[in-house]
């Protein structure tokens, strides 16, 4: 069976769908602090540097590493948790930074608000790489818009029909990621930094007990073949 829960479409977008929900929500709330795009915050920092701004330079550089710990945090889960399902384990700590941050003040500095969204951010990245087979992110949209319209091209200009699923597939994660984007943008205005209690809602609730499940039913059809 080649069916692999981890690789799902429908997890795929949601899972991105969520990423530019919380990457939205830090920029706005949280000192205009990418998350989860370091590149962006790459260009951050240098803004900051050049304009000696040494509280955006350590807000920057603080979540720079954080991501990169997550990803670290990640490999290490996955070589010492001898389970199927160490991808729910990794996909806890989002959930729980998540809760906390919903009831901390904005005088709590972002240099420790941003940091712990990019760790549990990265770790979701990490653990849910694939959509059928294809590399993705869940957590930016740059890749995943080259990816579709290189695949779209291939599709349209090179008549390669198999290029069309990826071309699918691209497109849809790149719509979600906006999506996301535009309804936290959207629902901030109403709710302001209790917003990111959402996440909870569908990183916990939605999306890591659909992924349990589906992978227990995969391992029963498993069992009965």
């Amino acid at each position: 069976m080649n069916w692999k829960p981890s690789e799902a479409r429908s997890l795929a977008v949601a899972l991105t769908f969520s990423g530019g929900f919380v990457d939205a929500y830090t920029y706005i709330q949280r000192g205009h602090t990418l998350s989860a795009g370091q590149t962006g915050n790459v260009i951050f920092f240098a803004s900051a540097l050049a304009d000696h701004n040494v509280m955006g330079m350590l807000n920057r550089l603080s979540t720079f590493v954080a991501f990169s710990l997550g990803v670290a945090v990640v490999g290490f889960l996955h070589a010492r948790l001898k389970t199927q399902y160490w991808r729910v384990v990794c996909l806890f700590p989002i959930v729980l930074i998540c809760g906390v941050i919903g009831f901390l003040p904005k005088s709590v500095p972002n240099y420790y608000i941003v940091p712990a969204i990019a760790f549990g951010l990265a770790m979701q990245n990490a653990s849910f790489s694939k959509i059928q087979g294809l590399g993705y992110s869940n957590a930016f949209t740059t890749g995943n818009l080259k990816k579709s319209v290189v695949a779209w091209s291939a599709y349209f200009f090179g008549a390669d029909d198999q290029q069309h699923t990826a071309a699918v597939n691209y497109m849809w994660l790149v719509l979600a990621f906006a999506f996301g984007a535009i309804c936290s943008a959207l629902l901030q205005q109403l709710l302001g930094l209790r917003t990111i209690w959402l996440a909870i809602i569908l990183l916990g609730g939605g999306i890591n007990c659909s992924y349990a499940l589906r992978l227990r039913r995969r391992n029963e059809l498993l069992e009965k073949q």
